[in-house]
């Protein structure tokens, strides 16, 4: 069942196109990421959502239902902010009650709810304390236990982990994860942060200059990117320029590189190779299958070792090693082999 649909939604702000026709659809139970950089469009259709920026056309449906003209408070959706919006004269527990006294909820029915969320959050021993009190995940658990308690049809996310350290971050994208699969709430989750959308989501929409580029799971979009802009925003990544030349890759200094089949692309077309750091290997030097390159660069960082190296053609390649068992190091100026599968590179235009 699709419990959110955008239907060519698209807002103007006088000649500016913010968002160009978004196409885009969330499942019963999904997570859907929003990804993109700043001024992409990606809050501007989440407001559209939540019913702040009204569309200059298009159709938004919930549940079936179009909510295009609805006011915010009749669309039935829980919104988490990026500065979490707590009440700091409230406490903890009247912060999450706040909502369901607004919504007119029998009294004897508040206070069990709130304790289930705070409960559900890990606050249940804080109900008593006021926002100052608590460290910035834990505010942003009493925003989502508020937004839980109200038990809407879809959750919104704000980039919700923006104004937390580098550590944190990673501990809250996994709690949010887990709060919104236990809850079986449907949630949009809009963030700038690759890693963040690849780890949260059951589906990424990633958007640039106002339309959506891609849509599909984290793993669809990070193997087989359909633009270079997605193949150059998701991870890190190699692209190297050239054409296909009698059905096979060459760089524009004529350096034949492995790819995928070539198959479907004319000498005329300008395209780039894709192939991602991890899939390069470094190998002896004058093997089979093997490209000469000479290392400019290396960077150990932690459980993965950088190399920048040069090949014959000119054009860089970043090559990424776990540190473990069998790892060998190179010192920059050595020259190298490398290789890949051809199957994991893939040909874009440019």
């Amino acid at each position: 069942m699709t419990d959110l649909e955008l239907i060519h939604l698209t807002k103007a702000f006088g000649s500016s196109l913010a968002v160009d026709g978004a196409n885009f659809s969330l499942s019963n139970g999904e997570m859907l990421a929003v990804l993109g950089p700043s001024g992409c469009g990606k809050t501007t259709t989440l407001r559209m959502v939540a019913g702040f920026i009204t569309p200059t056309a298009g159709t938004i449906r919930l549940k079936g239902r179009d909510i295009t003209a609805l006011a915010p408070n009749r669309r039935d959706m829980g919104m988490v902010f990026q500065n979490y919006a707590l009440f700091p004269h409230m406490t903890v527990f009247d912060n999450v009650a706040f909502g369901l006294r607004a919504r007119r909820l029998a009294k004897e029915e508040i206070a069990p709810r709130v304790n289930e969320y705070l409960d559900l959050v890990g606050l249940a021993k804080l109900g008593h304390r006021y926002p100052k009190e608590l460290s910035g995940g834990q505010q942003q658990r009493v925003a989502l236990a508020r937004v839980l308690a109200l038990r809407p049809q879809l959750l919104l996310f704000d980039e919700p982990l923006s104004n937390l350290d580098a550590k944190l971050r990673v501990q809250m994208r996994s709690e949010i994860r887990r709060l919104q699969r236990e809850s079986g709430i449907s949630a949009m989750f809009v963030t700038h942060d690759q890693e963040e959308a690849m780890v949260i989501a059951d589906k990424i929409v990633v958007m640039n200059h106002g339309k959506v580029e891609q849509i599909g799971p984290p793993s669809e979009i990070y193997d087989h990117p359909k633009t270079r802009f997605v193949a150059d925003f998701i991870g890190t990544t190699n692209l190297l320029p050239g054409r296909v030349v009698d059905g096979i890759f060459r760089t524009r200094s004529g350096l034949i590189l492995p790819s995928e089949d070539p198959n479907g692309f004319s000498s005329s077309d300008d395209l780039v190779l894709l192939i991602r750091p991890e899939k390069v290997s470094i190998v002896k030097p004058g093997g089979p299958d093997a490209l000469s390159a000479r290392i400019l660069r290396t960077v150990n960082l932690g459980s993965i070792f950088e190399t920048e190296a040069a090949l014959s053609s000119g054009d860089a390649i970043t090559i990424h090693q776990q540190c473990g068992a069998g790892f060998v190091h190179h010192a920059v100026g050595d020259e190298i082999g490398v290789s890949w599968r051809p199957q994991d590179a893939k040909l874009l235009p440019s």
